[in-house]
């Protein structure tokens, strides 16, 4: 089989990237790495493709890991394969919604109204406090729509504070900013779903007891969580809407055993493997594997690529 992993300047120095390979190779798949800049944009012949100006067969599958590099060159990558039937992990619209939380929350609201969200309002010149308090209440969370590993995410206490935070995150990083329900008996963790093929991989609870944030990014711990069924189902369901091939569904703990739908993620990060391995448990990304083997065994099977 023959994979790519399509990388951008700032992810190909990730350490995840290296697990993530290492893991296919132990599987028996071996994942090539190019990066989407040396990709040449042509839609003139639907059999090859040219990285750097030579030509090639197209890949059974790719993998777009873009991260901090997903630019408009990036994403015509991935529909151009798309367009030529190429297993694409994940898909461009995918890649363009899990990044913008308001549109994820939008589109949740609109497809699975029965899916609990916090009470989400977009920052704008003319918010009130009012608005706010009738809303989301206080304290509130402040956060960029684009963010990830726990960046640009802060807590307000009163009106005053998050207009204040709401500016400075709004600079700091350029971007939109949302204000939402603080979900208080999630202080300090929640519950990651790891999702591939749209089948449940794995669950765990992200705590930490450095602040409100859980994200192993910024310190946060790893304990694998059986979720029942019912919450699986949703999960899936989630994956499903969003057209999330690989990536998480994370949840927040609401009171009386209820889930409050966060956020999600293609292509996570791979720091909850070691925390499998450590518990002599097996490794996730073997599954993951698996799932995306069978996958492009059924794309062949069907005639696809």
């Amino acid at each position: 089989m023959k994979i790519f992993i399509l990388l951008g300047e700032k992810s190909s120095k990730l350490k995840d990237i290296d697990l993530f390979c290492k893991a296919f190779n132990d599987n028996g798949l071996k994942l090539q790495k190019i990066m989407a800049d040396d990709i040449n944009i042509s839609l003139s012949d639907k059999s090859c493709i040219y990285i750097n100006g030579v030509k090639q067969s197209l890949p059974d599958a790719v993998i777009s890991a873009y991260f901090g590099n997903m630019d408009s060159h990036n994403l015509y990558v991935t529909q151009m394969l798309e367009s030529m039937g190429v297993l694409c992990i994940n898909s461009s619209s995918c890649l363009t919604l899990a990044r913008d939380k308001l549109k994820t929350f939008i589109k949740i609201k609109q497809h699975l109204p029965k899916i609990l969200l916090p009470k989400t309002v977009l920052y704008s010149k003319n918010i009130t406090e009012n608005i706010l308090k009738e809303t989301t209440g206080f304290p509130l969370v402040v956060k960029i729509i684009n963010g990830s590993k726990g960046m640009g995410v802060e807590t307000a206490d009163n009106f005053s504070e998050a207009i204040t935070k709401a500016e400075f995150l709004k600079k700091k990083f350029n971007d939109d900013i949302i204000f939402q329900e603080y979900i208080k008996s999630s202080y300090g963790k929640d519950l990651r779903f790891i999702i591939c093929g749209g089948k449940y991989i794995t669950s765990f609870i992200r705590s930490s007891s450095e602040g409100f944030t859980s994200n192993v990014a910024q310190g946060g711990k790893i304990t694998p969580f059986p979720a029942d069924t019912g919450l699986t189902a949703a999960a899936e369901k989630l994956a499903a809407l969003l057209d999330i091939n690989l990536g998480s569904i994370d949840f927040l703990f609401g009171s009386d055993n209820r889930f409050y739908f966060c956020e999600s993620n293609g292509m996570p990060g791979l720091n909850y493997t070691q925390a499998y391995t450590d518990l002599c448990l097996e490794n996730p990304m073997n599954l993951i594997c698996r799932n995306i083997k069978k996958q492009i065994e059924n794309n062949k099977d069907h005639g696809v690529s």
